[in-house]
Parts: C-alpha cells; sequence; structure tokens
C-alpha cells in the first residue's frame, strides 16, 4: 500500500496533498519536447520589466483535493491558459486524463496507483494524447486510477502541445519565460513552514533548521508572473481558490532558484508559432506581496509534512509491490541530486541526435501493445554516438523529419526578433 505525504495543520485538521511530482531522471524522447529556452530567449536582463502578471489570462484555479495530481493540475493550467491567448475562451481539461496517461508511461503498466508522476511523462502525455474536455473525463477522484473511456482519448487528439523547453534554475531565464508569456511548471521542495501561505498568499524562504530536517515533501506548481518589488514570483497553486490569494502565492526568488529546491521547471507550447505581446507588462510594479511577511522564523509544531499509509479505492493489490516504492518515497530526494546533476551535465554536451530506430510515434489503439511501449530505448544514456556525430541536430539524417518547421534563428519568421534590435522602453 503506498504511503501518501500530507501538510498537515493540526489546529483546523486541514490537509494537503503532496508528493504529486515525482522527479525525473530523463529527458522527452521526442527532441520538440527537450529543447532548451536559452536558446530562445529575446530579452536581456536589463531589458525585463519590472513586474509580470498573467493572472488576467488563467483560467480559475482548481482544486486537486486527496490526490497526487498536482502535476497534471499545473501542465493543465498551462494549457487553459495557451487556449485563451489564442482564442479568448476559457476552456477546462480533464486533469485526471493527464495524470493516468503519465502514469501508465511512468509505472509502465495501464495499472496504476495514485503515486504522483514525473514531469517528463506528463509533457509527452500531453504531446501523445492531448486532453480531453474535463466534462468528458471529470475530476472524479474515486476514478483516479481508471483508464479514460474511448470518447476521452477520441476527443484528446484536438487539445495536444506541440512543444517543451527545458528552463534552468537561473533568476534570467526564469523571468525571461514569463515575460516572453509563458508560465512554467517546476517541482519544489517544501517543508511545513509552506502552510503559513495558506492565509497569508506569501511563502517563507525555509530555515536552516527546517532544511536540516528529514520531514519535507515535493509538490509542482505554475509560475504566472514575477515582482522585483516583492522579489518573488507570482505562483498558482492546485488546492483551490480559498488557498492562499484566491489560489496563488508569492515564492521568494532565492527560493525558486535554489537548485536544491527547485527541480524539472518546464514551459509548453500548443504550436511552434505561440508569440505574444507585452500587454502583462507591468513598468510600475507597486505593489509589496511579501512586505512584512517576509518573517522567515518558523517554530510552530501544529504544522506537520506527514507519510500516511492509504489506500486507492480500486486497488488492493499494490499493497507488496517494491515496484512503486520509488514513486511513493521521497526521503530519497537528497540522494537523487547527484544524480540529476549527472544527467544535467550530460545534456550541456553538444546534442548528436536520435539513433533513428524509433521515432517514438504510435497511436492510441496500439500503445499498449508494443513490447517497448513507450520506446525508452530512446533515451539520452543510449544515443548511439557512432551514428550520430553530426553537431546541429535538425541537420542530422537519423532523425524523422519533424511535421512543424523547426525554429528559425533570431530575425527570421515564427514571431522570433532578434532580441537586441530594441531596448527596453519603460513607457511601453
Amino acid at each position: 500500500m503506498p504511503l501518501k505525504a500530507f501538510l498537515i495543520n493540526k489546529l483546523d485538521q486541514t490537509r494537503f496533498r503532496l508528493n504529486g511530482v515525482v522527479p525525473s531522471s530523463r529527458l522527452p524522447n521526442k527532441r520538440q519536447l527537450c529543447q532548451t529556452f536559452r536558446d530562445h530567449i529575446l530579452y536581456r536582463a536589463e531589458q525585463l520589466p519590472p513586474k509580470i502578471d498573467l493572472r488576467t489570462d488563467m483560467t480559475a484555479v482548481e482544486d486537486q483535493s486527496q490526490i497526487g495530481s498536482c502535476t497534471a493540475n499545473s501542465l493543465a493550467g498551462a494549457y487553459e491558459y495557451l487556449t485563451k491567448k489564442a482564442n479568448g475562451r476559457d476552456i477546462d481539461v480533464s486533469r485526471l486524463f493527464i495524470y493516468y496517461n503519465a502514469r501508465v508511461k511512468d509505472q509502465r503498466s495501464e495499472k496504476v496507483i495514485d503515486s504522483g508522476c514525473t514531469m517528463t511523462s506528463a509533457i509527452e502525455a500531453l504531446e501523445e494524447f492531448g486532453t480531453c474536455l474535463e466534462s468528458i473525463w471529470p475530476y472524479d477522484i474515486s476514478n483516479v486510477n481508471v483508464q479514460p473511456n474511448d470518447q476521452a482519448y477520441r476527443e484528446s487528439i484536438s487539445h495536444k502541445i506541440t512543444e517543451a523547453l527545458r528552463i534552468n534554475i537561473d533568476l534570467h531565464e526564469m523571468k525571461s519565460c514569463l515575460a516572453q508569456g509563458f508560465p512554467f511548471a517546476f517541482g519544489l521542495i517544501l517543508y511545513a513552514s509552506f502552510d503559513n501561505a495558506r492565509t497569508t498568499g506569501v511563502v517563507p524562504m525555509p530555515n536552516q533548521s527546517e532544511s536540516s530536517q528529514q520531514s519535507y515533501g515535493s509538490h509542482a506548481l505554475l509560475a504566472v508572473g514575477y515582482s522585483d518589488q516583492s522579489q518573488a514570483f507570482i505562483v498558482r497553486n492546485s488546492w483551490g481558490e480559498n488557498w492562499g490569494d484566491n489560489g496563488y502565492c508569492y515564492i521568494p526568488y532565492d527560493y525558486l532558484t535554489n537548485s536544491n529546491l527547485c527541480f524539472d521547471v518546464w514551459t509548453i507550447r500548443k504550436i511552434a508559432t505561440d508569440n505574444f505581446s507585452r500587454d502583462h507588462w507591468d513598468n510600475r510594479d507597486t505593489i509589496n506581496y511579501v512586505g512584512i511577511n517576509r518573517n522567515h522564523n518558523f517554530n510552530d509544531h501544529n504544522r506537520i509534512i506527514e507519510s500516511i499509509e492509504e489506500g486507492d479505492d480500486d486497488d488492493d493489490d499494490d499493497v507488496d509491490d517494491d515496484s512503486n516504492q520509488s514513486y511513493n518515497s521521497y526521503q530519497n530526494y537528497r540522494g537523487y541530486r547527484e544524480q540529476r546533476k549527472q544527467r544535467d551535465d550530460f545534456y550541456q554536451e553538444p546534442f548528436t541526435g536520435y539513433s533513428g530506430r524509433d521515432n517514438f510515434s504510435y497511436s492510441f489503439y496500439d500503445q499498449y501493445q508494443r513490447d517497448d511501449p513507450f520506446g525508452f530505448r530512446g533515451d539520452y544514456s543510449n544515443f548511439d554516438s557512432s551514428r550520430n556525430t553530426t553537431p546541429n541536430f535538425f541537420s542530422n539524417p537519423f532523425i524523422p523529419s519533424p511535421a512543424f518547421p523547426a525554429y528559425q534563428q533570431y530575425g527570421q519568421s515564427y514571431g522570433y526578433t532578434n532580441p537586441y534590435t530594441y531596448d527596453y522602453n519603460s513607457n511601453f
């Protein structure tokens, strides 16, 4: 039976599910899903405005309830934002659909458990299957481990992403992504003091005593803005609109730019030509969201992070399944950091292309019939360096041609302009 972690306030008995984001040990298999955002930065640091706030174009904040679907919630929020920017209409996509398909990839089985998912698999699921509307596959947590119906998969074809870009844990990159109009999803290590934000909206920086404790959890969120005045990111949570500041919170720059606390930072795009104006730029930044609440002292024993053994309503077969351990336990996260560092260091090397043995594309109808259904052969660790030596991966003959044009250099088409052509105008 899986252990499920919760952030608990013992005074009012509230509890919020944690550990819904599993640190990724690999990048997505398709090249358009593992681009680096730094290759598409449009503005120098001094050109960025003091504040970005995308909340006016976000859909309503939703509540993940007691299941570990925070990763799916964060990416669903990003997808709904992109759709609203494109056509001006609110939509509500199925978070359970994303969550289920991400876990099928992570757990390599149709029979899944409610143990969270990786950002990598959720991104792959959004590109491969898409997501249907919430009205077709509703957020009924009793169906958390149930495969969506055929109608959901048919409808999801119309709601896919085309690209994902990996963002380094770097203040300029993170702010630039938001300034260019794209929210980013990320995983965060948090402690009991995170519960402060439930009433104030302000997330305190973990103090040294907290950071040395073994009691912590992980959670996926969506950054939708920043404020230099507050020295904080504006972040969308998935614990409902009654939590924090109407469902949002403010997390210090120092918190999100700490690679020991923040991980797996990604932004998604629906189409390669997504390009947004500067209507979300705020050149005044007069509100200090953090203010006097930047007191990071925390010594409240009524707030705890606790792992509870809970079974899934429709699954009693996972009690002794050791294969679930990596999806249920986060107490080894510190040991994971070195593995992640080695992975990230490896990915800094020039990209030489995939082996060409599989394009990782298959239909919904045969997705469970393959011996290797998720193409794990395509992981970066299995590149055939003897066959792939082309420095520019877009000209590598062993890679299938993309279904859309590759990104152009600055100054060419597809909405990208030379970042140094226009100086920052404070009166824009």
